[in-house]
């Protein structure tokens, strides 16, 4: 199995703690592949900064975090794109790129698109379901 997780999903890491962070080893248990981009790096830091007004330390270790479980890609340009909200359209595109059967958000506009071209987009709730359904989170 192969997942995306939206940007939300780290900062829920980062923000919560426990629920996200137990969805996240639930995955990485399952040797489920987690993929990243480039883009949700950055925007990970920024969202952590400038929306979240947390300290630029903790957006770089949350950045760090990411990428050292994930398998990191930049994907080129493509023609899919998020209509309602184009700044939703790189994650789109490097979930697709990543071959990625889940693409985990709680984006409404990425929500709305379910499913894409074979790809399963789903909320954070909907994921923790699956993995419970799995037998992955008790």
């Amino acid at each position: 199995m192969k997942v995306f997780f939206d940007t939300c999903v780290y900062a829920a890491e980062a923000l919560l703690g426990a629920g996200a962070e137990r969805m996240l080893e639930a995955t990485e248990h399952a040797a489920w592949r987690i993929s990243a981009s480039t883009y949700l790096l950055d925007e990970l830091e920024r969202v952590l900064t400038e929306k979240l007004g947390f300290p630029s330390r903790l957006a770089r270790l949350s950045r760090q975090r990411v990428a050292q479980r994930a398998f990191l890609l930049n994907p080129p340009p493509s023609r899919h794109a998020v209509a309602d909200d184009p700044a939703d359209s790189p994650i789109l595109q490097a979930a697709l790129a990543a071959g990625a059967d889940y693409l985990v958000t709680n984006d409404a506009h990425l929500l709305a698109l379910h499913p894409y071209e074979g790809l399963r987009i789903v909320s954070l709730s909907d994921y923790y379901q699956l993995l419970r359904a799995e037998g992955l989170l008790s």
